[in-house]
Formats: C-alpha cells, sequence, structure tokens
C-alpha cells in the first residue's frame, strides 16, 4: 500500500493515459468507421453485370476514326470518360454530332448504369473547343457546354 501512495502521481498520469488513448479510439471509428472498405463504397454495386469491354472501347475509337486525330477511352467509377481531339477542319455542330455516335455504341443497360463524359478539343480552334458533353445515366440526351 505503501507503494501506491508513494507513486500515486505516476498511476494516476497512467490512468488518464489511458482514457485519453481510448476516447481517441472511439472518436476514430466514429469519423472513420470503414477505412478498409473502397473509397466508393458500395456505389459500384452490380458494375460486373454491365462490364465495358475493351471491344466496346474500340468500337468507340473506330466509330470516331473519321474526323479525329485521337481518341482515349477510360472508366472510372460509373463515369465512362471519352476523350477526343478532332481535326482541325470539323465544326462545332460535326463534333458534337461524335457525341451521339459515342453514346450510341453502349447497350441500354451500359446506358443506363454508366454516366458518359465526352470532352472534344481541338488544337486550332480554342475559340469554340474544348467542348464538353455529359450524359447522366438516367437522362436520354446529352447536355452540352455552352457555346463560347
Amino acid at each position: 500500500m505503501s507503494f501506491i501512495k508513494k507513486h500515486i502521481n505516476k498511476f494516476v498520469a497512467l490512468g488518464v493515459i489511458a482514457l485519453v488513448v481510448a476516447a481517441l479510439l472511439i472518436l476514430k471509428g466514429i469519423f472513420f468507421p470503414a477505412e478498409s472498405k473502397a473509397i466508393y463504397g458500395n456505389r459500384l454495386e452490380g458494375r460486373n453485370k454491365v462490364k465495358i469491354t475493351e471491344e466496346e472501347k474500340n468500337k468507340v475509337k473506330s466509330e470516331l476514326a473519321e474526323g479525329t486525330s485521337s481518341v482515349n477511352v477510360r472508366i472510372a467509377g460509373r463515369i465512362i470518360y471519352v476523350d477526343v481531339v478532332v481535326n482541325d477542319d470539323v465544326s462545332k455542330e460535326t463534333a458534337r454530332e461524335m457525341g451521339n455516335k459515342v453514346v450510341a455504341v453502349f447497350s441500354d443497360n451500359e446506358k443506363a448504369y454508366y454516366d458518359i463524359q465526352i470532352l472534344l478539343d481541338n488544337k486550332a480552334n480554342k475559340d469554340q473547343f474544348p467542348i464538353i458533353g455529359y450524359k447522366h445515366h438516367t437522362n436520354s440526351a446529352i447536355s452540352w457546354t455552352k457555346d463560347r
């Protein structure tokens, strides 16, 4: 008993430190409940049923081969990104029609699951380009940026 009385300050400090560590662990659990889960959470459920294959990506590239110098298709989460650099002689209206060609490549199930973002750029005509089009999975049409 005399040992405890002699070192009471150390026991109190040890108890306070233990309480602070326990409180920090509880707060961590409240603010960061699922560190081990993916950053998308459960938003990507069902993605394996609606896969976009390399064939479909290549089909988009072949559909847009005429009038373009480069086409890049990538998928992140539930968004299909299509980056297109059109030739210098392509007008803004013709470029927007390319967006409809992109959407036509995908099936109805894919269009209902994925959002599609289309970035159209032209190296020579910086007054009217780049143009960005976006098709939300619940909409049937592409929304385009306003005219420059």
